[in-house]
């Protein structure tokens, strides 16, 4: 062993790059929806969506504006709820934006623990009755989980 020094930087370096290729192919999956400045657009980070692990949810608050309004200057007197639901099975649901009535709520996530048909749809709700649906024309929003 002439140079150690060396061979010990191209072992760290190989180590550090398997680890960060296992990492990067581990990162958390996504479903985004896009505002209406951006297209309306809707996409999953992969295709299909990795079985087991939990999807994280991007919502544009901009997608549902009809119901709104504040009950006082800091808390809002509207909501958006997600909804899912997996080959047609029971629908869950999910706080997304506006007034929750648990303090802090987790950030919008889906586990994605059912492989098939992932169905997914929004609700804007508010305290004086209004109702306005992100629910792609009535057909939800679908992602395909294996």
């Amino acid at each position: 062993m002439r140079h150690p020094s060396r061979w010990f930087l191209a072992t760290v370096a190989t180590v550090a790059l398997l680890f960060g290729t296992v990492a990067a192919s581990q990162s958390t999956p996504s479903i985004t929806f896009q505002s209406p400045s951006q297209s309306w657009s809707v996409f999953a980070s992969s295709n299909p969506l990795p079985y087991g692990q939990t999807a994280a949810i991007h919502y544009s608050t901009d997608r549902l504006t009809a119901c709104r309004g504040n009950i006082n200057s800091t808390t809002p007197g509207w909501t958006i709820t997600g909804y899912y639901k997996f080959n047609n099975g029971p629908v869950q649901s999910f706080w997304v934006a506006g007034f929750s009535s648990v303090p802090n709520p987790p950030p919008p996530s889906i586990p994605l623990n059912q492989k098939g048909d992932l169905a997914i749809w929004f609700e804007n709700t508010n305290r004086w009755g209004c109702q306005a649906w992100d629910s792609n024309y009535g057909n939800d929003f679908h992602f395909n989980v294996q």
